[in-house]
């Protein structure tokens, strides 16, 4: 069977991000469907091919399909990609780094809500010193502390930069904080800013990057921080 995965729009849509990249850093093949948020398609199209009516959702088979896999919820279609693919080492073969690895995608997963609700992704914008809140500081402080316990325990045993040698799920699930950390330029340390160069520079990433700032859509959600456009002058 083939995948298919759904996702929203690539400047906002971190969850969507943290699949799609792993699919494409490790060269599987996939199909992209795209509901951008707030249109007539994301209206029309969503209930038949979310579950949960939330993005991402993989499909394996015919998107939609009764006799399709249908995975939500970004750890499990990241573990359902692994289960998939075992060729590829989607996690750390070390157990060590394997059961470390899981336990920051899981944390990134349900914590840091200081970082999310004050710095939602948006790639194409720049709003340096935005939504720095004593929450958003100490979420930002695990996170380099989060980073630096990987790289000095397992990454920094091998050449490769990730946080645990080679790029891994665990890379993906942190690639939309990096994309945050871009936008809104949050005080950081000279290791998480060269890893955010790191993951920026991955192909992966490096391609869901180009797609975003192609978009033009407007999501007021997604935009606590831009300018409001000046009212329209009335005719004379």
């Amino acid at each position: 069977m083939s995948l298919t995965l759904v996702i929203g729009n690539k400047n906002y849509s971190s969850w969507s991000m943290r699949p799609w990249v792993l699919l494409k850093q490790f060269g599987i093949a996939f199909e992209e469907i795209m509901l951008k948020f707030e249109s007539a398609e994301w209206s029309d199209r969503i209930a038949s091919l979310a579950p949960t009516k939330r993005v991402p959702t993989l499909w394996d088979g015919e998107p939609g399909a009764g006799t399709s896999i249908a995975v939500w919820e970004t750890i499990a279609i990241i573990e359902y990609i692994a289960d998939r693919f075992p060729q590829h080492d989607i996690w750390p073969k070390d157990a060590a780094a394997r059961a470390m690895a899981r336990a920051i995608a899981a944390e990134m997963h349900a914590g840091f809500q200081s970082l999310r609700s004050n710095m939602p992704m948006n790639i194409r914008s720049h709003y340096p010193g935005k939504g720095m809140l004593p929450g958003v500081a100490g979420d930002t402080a695990r996170v380099e502390s989060i980073w630096r316990a990987a790289r000095e325990r397992f990454g920094s045993r091998t050449e490769a930069p990730f946080l645990f040698g080679q790029f891994c799920a665990a890379d993906a699930m942190f690639a939309p904080v990096v994309m945050r950390f871009a936008t809104y330029k949050p005080p950081l340390c000279t290791a998480s800013l060269r890893y955010c160069e790191v993951v920026k520079a991955a192909p992966g990433v490096a391609a869901w990057i180009a797609e975003a700032r192609r978009e033009t859509e407007f999501v007021g959600f997604d935009e606590p921080y831009a300018t409001p456009a000046p009212p329209a002058t009335p005719p004379a």
